[in-house]
C-alpha cells in the first residue's frame, strides 16, 4: 500500500465496478505533488484514468479533479 505522502506516483488506470484496478500503462504518468489526479476509493489515479460502471457507461478524470461521463 502506498503511504500517500503527497509526492506518490500516480498512473492512468481503468477502474471496474468491482473496484479491480488496472493500470493503463506500465510505469507511473506523473507525480501527486505536482500533476492533476483523480480521487476514487480514497487512491489517486491520473488524468485520463475511467472508471467502467456496471451499466457500461464510462467516467473519465478531468484536469480540473472531476470526474465526468464520458
Amino acid at each position: 500500500m502506498q503511504n500517500h505522502k503527497k509526492q506518490d506516483s500516480i498512473s492512468v488506470n481503468i477502474i471496474s465496478e468491482q473496484n479491480e484496478v488496472k493500470p493503463a500503462a506500465q510505469k507511473p504518468s506523473g507525480n501527486a505533488g505536482k500533476d492533476p489526479f483523480c480521487v476514487y476509493d480514497h487512491k489517486r489515479h491520473a488524468v485520463g484514468s475511467i472508471i467502467v460502471n456496471e451499466d457500461g457507461t464510462q467516467s473519465v478524470c478531468c484536469e480540473d479533479g472531476s470526474w465526468r461521463n464520458k
